[in-house]
C-alpha cells in the first residue's frame, strides 16, 4: 500500500479583538437571559399576590370578553355598548395577546393585570434610572421595584386588578419617555401614538397624559424663556388628541362600540372632602394605615416599614414640584442635572397632580373603593422617588456613605418583601363565582342571564362553557339587557334557560319578584351559596334594546373591586 502523508494544517487562533467580541456577546446573552428570568419572576410574584388579594369581578371579566371578541375578528367591537373607559386599545390588547396562547380561562383574571403591572414597573424603573450607571442607577431602579413590586395590601388590590387604569398609566409613562428629550423624532411619534391609543381606550388619558404633556411643554417654555423649546411637547399633546378624534370618527363610520352614560362626579362639598382623603387614602395605598381595608396579615412592625416608602415618595414629588415652580418663575435650570431630567420630572409631577384632580372630581362617596383613582399617582410618585434617590446617591461623597445608603435600602426592601410573604401565605379569599360556575356546568345550564356582577365573571370563570349575560330592571320593573359593558349579539335570537343573581348583594333590581313579573312563574329555584338560580319550563328571551342608568358604587367587601369605573 502506498502511504500518503498529510500535513497538519495550522489551527485558527482568536485574535484579542475576537476574544473581546466573544466575551461581549456572551455577557450580553447572559444579561438578556437574566432580564427575561427576572421579569418572569416579577410577573409570577405579582400574580401570586393578586391571587391572595384580588377577587375578580365583572368589570375585569368584561375586558377579557372584549379581548375574546377582538381575537374572534371583531377588532372594532362592533355592537358593543361600553363606557368612556372601554380599555379597547389598552388592557384589551394584552388580553388579545394572552388569549392567543391560553384561550379564555379564569387564570386571565389575575395573570394579565399582573403582567400589565410588571411591565409598568419595568418602564418606571427604567425612567427612574435615567441612564445612570453603578450604585446610583441601581438604587433608582430598585426603589421603583421595591415600592411597586412589594406593594402594600391596599395598593395590591388596585394595582393588580383589571381594569383600573394601570394600563393607562403605562401608556402615559411610555409617552413621557418618548418626550423626555423635548425634540421631534421617533420618540415623539411613539408618544403621539400611545396617547392617541390611550384616549381611544380610556378618556382618563386626557387627564393623566395629554394635559400633563401640554402643561409640561408650557413650563419648558417658561424655564428656558424660549417658546420653541416647549413646542414639540405641547404639539404632541394636541396632535395625539386630534389623531384620537379622527380615528374615533373613522371607527364609528365603519362600525364600532357605542359609549354609554358616563360616571357621576362629586359635588362641590364632596370635592372639598376628597382633598382631605388624598392624604389619608394616599398614605393607605403606600401601606401607612389601611383606609378601611385589612392589612393582609402583615405584622405591625413590618407594616410600619412602609413609612419609609411614603417619605421617599413625598420627597420625590415635593422636590420635582419645587423645581418646576422655581424653574417656571425664575427660568432656573440649575436644580436638575440635565435637560432630559427636568423635562421628565416636569411630566411626572404634572401627571401626579392631574391624577389627584381626577380623584377629587370622580370620588362621589366615602367608599374606599374609590382609592383606585389614586393608583396612577402612586406609580408616578414611585418613579419620582426613584429618580430623587438616584440623584442623591450619585452625589454622595465619600464612597462609604453610598454603601451605607445601599445597606439601608436593602434592609427596607427585605422588610417589605418579608411583609409581603406574610400576605401571600395568608388564606386566599373565596371566589364564589367559581362555585356558581361549577354548579351550572354540572346541571347543564349553559345559557342564562343574571345581574351584572354575577354574569360576566361567571362566564369567564367557566372559560365560556356557561354564557351568562348581564341584565337589569327598568323603572317599570321589566328585566332587559344591561346596555353597558355588553354587546347586542349576546341577546339577539338567543333563548336563555335560567337567571342567576346574588341575593346577598342585590343589584339592578334583578331578583325572583322581577324575574317572575317579566318571564312568568318560575318552575324551579336552586340555591348555590348566596346565589339563586331560577329555571323556567320554557326558554326565555331578552330584548336587545336595554337600559343603562348612571352607575352607582355599591359598598362591597375588602377583596372586590369598585362597582363602577
Amino acid at each position: 500500500m502506498t502511504s500518503i502523508a498529510v500535513r497538519d494544517l495550522p489551527l485558527h487562533r482568536e485574535s484579542p479583538t475576537e476574544r473581546r467580541w466573544t466575551k461581549r456577546r456572551l455577557a450580553g446573552f447572559l444579561v438578556w437571559m437574566a432580564s427575561v428570568c427576572g421579569f418572569a419572576a416579577l410577573v409570577a410574584l405579582l400574580y401570586t399576590v393578586s391571587l391572595h388579594n384580588v377577587v375578580g369581578n365583572s368589570d375585569g371579566a368584561t375586558v377579557i370578553l372584549e379581548g375574546q371578541s377582538m381575537t374572534g375578528g371583531n377588532v372594532l367591537l362592533h355592537g358593543w355598548a361600553l363606557s368612556l373607559d372601554s380599555f379597547w386599545t389598552i388592557d384589551a390588547l394584552f388580553y388579545v395577546l394572552v388569549d392567543f396562547v391560553t384561550g379564555m380561562r379564569e387564570i386571565l383574571i389575575n395573570l394579565v393585570p399582573a403582567l400589565i403591572a410588571a411591565v409598568t414597573i419595568v418602564v418606571g424603573a427604567w425612567l427612574a434610572r435615567d441612564g445612570r450607571r453603578g450604585t446610583a442607577g441601581l438604587v433608582a431602579a430598585a426603589a421603583v421595584v421595591t415600592l411597586l413590586g412589594f406593594p402594600s395590601h391596599v395598593l395590591s388590590m388596585f394595582l393588580l386588578q383589571g381594569p383600573l387604569h394601570v394600563g393607562t398609566t403605562l401608556w402615559c409613562l411610555i409617552a413621557f419617555a418618548g418626550l423626555r428629550s423635548g425634540r421631534l423624532g421617533w420618540g415623539w411619534v411613539v408618544a403621539v401614538g400611545v396617547l392617541a391609543a390611550g384616549t381611544l381606550g380610556d378618556f382618563q388619558t386626557v387627564a393623566l397624559g395629554i394635559a400633563p404633556v401640554c402643561i409640561a411643554g408650557i413650563v419648558a417654555m417658561l424655564r428656558t424663556r424660549n417658546w420653541r423649546t416647549g413646542l414639540p411637547t405641547v404639539g404632541a399633546g394636541v396632535v395625539s388628541l386630534m389623531v384620537a378624534g379622527v380615528l374615533r370618527v373613522l371607527a364609528s363610520a365603519i362600525g364600532t362600540f357605542t359609549v354609554a352614560t358616563s360616571h357621576p362626579t362629586a359635588s362641590l362639598h364632596g370635592m372639598v372632602t376628597n382633598v382631605g382623603r388624598v392624604a389619608t387614602w394616599g398614605a393607605a395605598m403606600l401601606g401607612v394605615g389601611t383606609g378601611g381595608f385589612a392589612n393582609g396579615g402583615v405584622p405591625a412592625p413590618l407594616q410600619a416599614v412602609h413609612v419609609v416608602g411614603l417619605v421617599v415618595v413625598v420627597a420625590g414629588v415635593g422636590a420635582a414640584a419645587l423645581s418646576l415652580v422655581r424653574g417656571a418663575i425664575t427660568g432656573s435650570l440649575l436644580s436638575v442635572p440635565s435637560a432630559t431630567a427636568w423635562r421628565l420630572d416636569d411630566l411626572l409631577v404634572t401627571a401626579f397632580i392631574a391624577d389627584l384632580v381626577v380623584f377629587v372630581d370622580l370620588t362621589s362617596s366615602n367608599d374606599p373603593q374609590f382609592m383606585h383613582y389614586l393608583t396612577a399617582a402612586i406609580v408616578f410618585g414611585a418613579v419620582l422617588a426613584g429618580r430623587l434617590l438616584g440623584r442623591l446617591v450619585a452625589t454622595m461623597e465619600p464612597a462609604p456613605y453610598r454603601r451605607v445608603a445601599g445597606v439601608a435600602g436593602v434592609a427596607v426592601s427585605a422588610a417589605l418583601a418579608v411583609g409581603l410573604g406574610f400576605n401571600v401565605t395568608a388564606p386566599a379569599p373565596s371566589r364564589t363565582y367559581t362555585q356558581l360556575g361549577q354548579f351550572l356546568e354540572a346541571h347543564h345550564l349553559h345559557h342564562g342571564i343574571g345581574d351584572y356582577w354575577t354574569a360576566s365573571i361567571t362566564t369567564v370563570a367557566t372559560g365560556g362553557s356557561v354564557a351568562l349575560r348581564p341584565v337589569i330592571t327598568t323603572p317599570q320593573g321589566q328585566i332587559v339587557r344591561y346596555e353597558r359593558q355588553s354587546t347586542a349579539s349576546w341577546y339577539a335570537h338567543q333563548p336563555f334557560a335560567f337567571l342567576a343573581y346574588n341575593s346577598a348583594r342585590p343589584w339592578g333590581g334583578v331578583d325572583t319578584a322581577t324575574a317572575s313579573a317579566t318571564f312568568g312563574p318560575v318552575a324551579r329555584t336552586y340555591q348555590v351559596g348566596t346565589y339563586r338560580v331560577l329555571v323556567w319550563r320554557r326558554p326565555i328571551v331578552v330584548s336587545t334594546v336595554g337600559f343603562s342608568p348612571i352607575p352607582q358604587v355599591t359598598p362591597v367587601s375588602n377583596t372586590t373591586s369598585p362597582q363602577s369605573r
